[in-house]
């Protein structure tokens, strides 16, 4: 933890709101409190041992390399095509001329790092190598370019909520920010997790936003992020529609392109892949009634009847998914088989237990626990115990993204950037606080037959999703934004795309780390003998 103090300027609207600071520091370039600032936080970035961190800060025109050391010898440098020799790069601070460090995906193309000499051509690379590809166990190096001295008082004052305002307001620059993550997270336990006094006070004052999640706030939790536009997700999603973790062939189809052999299978198809292993998991049939809880645009429900011809009720809170999701199921002839409610699920149970006690034979739910708040998880496994058979039939299906037990106490006081910007009122639960609370909640009725975590097949998810964003942003999100909203600035919807962008690359950073989970947790009644379907005897 890092010791911190800041002028009365600072600290006393701080005490009042962390709003009012956060809002204020962007032209905050006080001369003490950059003194002050900015080697508290350069303290902090020299911790970095393992990868290499290049940082370029424009204002003072230095250039910083913290990290592992870098061989002696030459750097390949863009635009003028000239050569800078380095020297051991722990922490050293390295006057370079303007040539700008050439980063391919996110690790410098410094000798040996590839593996190529200096004379090697692109002809020599392995052709059988995807370059377009990051293993999960390649060292990061990367480059961060700052272009506000407010950057410092950002991240000095709030940390790594401070880092994502800066980035948001372009305020730095980073050649691949989920490089730049894997980074951070692999030295999360040198770095203290750039914690300061004054950070942790900012997130305890943040932390007020989620101490409810009132029916009605729950509501506009949601709608904060799905209500922006089906056009902008569906600009970035595959056809199906389907806004959760798939599953990636384990054995995938490859093409070669240019000369390199690429991964080839569709988004789409590895989200039909895990939208099955829901259906069978849950063992539907066309007998079955399922009640879906979280809607999104309908792809479980639509490949549910598709395959089983069963029936489903689907809850929703989106007004704008509701839509859009029953005009697909119209248009695929599927209407009479599947109701969209909007509805919150503590208020159909409270139906359903006036209405006699009425059940589904299934229940399925798909990356909507994140929304359930840390509050109502009991709750809401309350209601899964009342809405679901008990007569020996009972099976339900969770997805739900997880934060390792680790991290869980910590995090559970704090509010970061997704829950912040992304997710208001968002909760990762740990695999455990689930298993308890399904076995607490249905008085030992639900047993847990199976727990997959697929998060690992979340990381190219995401990096797809991002470039899908990125590539129609301007002939689609764009035009969409200034429809929905007329009175959108340029400089407002630049700091909306960076928002966006930064959450993809955040969120891949830390599946590709193992640093976030995803569950698929199986449970059924006990008695639930479909569950034994397939098992010899």
């Amino acid at each position: 933890m890092i010791s911190s103090l800041l002028p009365d300027m600072v600290a006393r609207p701080l005490a009042k709101s962390t709003e009012l600071v956060r809002s204020a520091v962007g032209s905050l370039t006080w001369g003490p409190g950059i003194a002050i600032a900015k080697p508290t936080v350069m303290a902090v970035l020299e911790q970095i041992e393992i990868g290499t961190l290049i940082l370029v800060d424009e204002p003072s025109g230095t250039r910083d390399v913290l990290g592992e050391h870098v061989p002696l010898g030459t750097v390949k440098a863009s635009g003028s095509g000239t050569k800078t020799n380095w020297a051991k790069a722990n922490g050293v601070k390295v006057k370079v001329n303007d040539a700008k460090v050439s980063i391919v995906n996110g690790v410098n193309d410094i000798n040996g790092i590839h593996g190529l000499s200096d004379s090697d051509s692109d002809s020599d690379r392995d052709a059988n190598h995807d370059y377009n590809s990051r293993s999960a166990t390649t060292v990061p190096r990367v480059e961060l370019v700052v272009h506000s001295e407010a950057f410092w008082m950002r991240v000095f004052i709030f940390s790594d909520m401070g880092f994502a305002e800066a980035y948001m307001l372009g305020e730095i620059e980073c050649s691949d920010l989920a490089a730049f993550f894997q980074l951070f997270i692999l030295n999360r336990d040198r770095l203290g997790n750039g914690n300061t006094r004054l950070a942790s006070l900012s997130r305890g004052l943040a932390s007020l936003a989620r101490t409810t999640n009132t029916l009605s706030n729950a509501l506009l939790n949601i709608s904060a992020h799905y209500d922006i536009s089906n056009d902008m997700f569906a600009a970035f999603l595959s056809p199906d529609m389907t806004y959760s973790c798939p599953i990636w062939a384990t054995t995938p189809t490859t093409k070669k392109t240019n000369g390199i052999i690429v991964y080839d299978e569709p988004l789409e198809e590895a989200q039909m892949r895990k939208l099955d292993r829901f259906i069978d998991g849950a063992r539907v049939k066309a007998t079955d009634h399922v009640l879906e809880i979280g809607t999104g645009w309908g792809s479980l429900a639509m490949r549910a009847v598709q395959r089983t011809g069963c029936r489903v009720t689907s809850l929703t809170l989106s007004r704008e998914q509701k839509t859009l999701a029953e005009a697909r199921i119209a248009a695929a002839g599927l209407a009479d088989r599947i109701t969209v409610l909007l509805k919150d699920y503590r208020t159909l149970a409270a139906e359903a237990a006036a209405d006699g006690g009425r059940t589904y034979d299934k229940i399925i739910s798909i990356e909507m626990l994140e929304a359930v708040g840390q509050e109502y998880l009991a709750t809401y496994f309350r209601c899964i115990h009342n809405l679901l058979k008990r007569d020996g039939s009972g099976i339900a299906v969770f997805q739900c993204i997880t934060m390792p037990e680790g991290r869980h106490a910590a995090y559970s006081k704090t509010v970061d950037f997704i829950n912040h910007y992304i997710f208001p009122g968002g909760y990762l639960p740990s695999t455990t606080q689930l298993l308890h609370h399904i076995t607490t909640e249905s008085a030992g009725t639900l047993i847990v037959e199976r727990i997959e975590n697929i998060g690992g097949h979340y990381a190219r998810t995401l990096r797809l999703w991002r470039e899908n964003f990125l590539a129609r942003f301007d002939d689609t999100i764009r035009p969409a934004l200034r429809k929905e909203h007329a009175g959108m600035s340029d400089a407002e919807i630049e700091v909306f795309r960076r928002k966006w962008e930064y959450y993809f690359t955040y969120c891949e950073a830390g599946f590709v780390t193992k640093t976030l989970g995803d569950v698929i947790i199986t449970v059924g009644r006990e008695g639930a003998l479909e569950l034994m379907e397939g098992i010899p005897l």
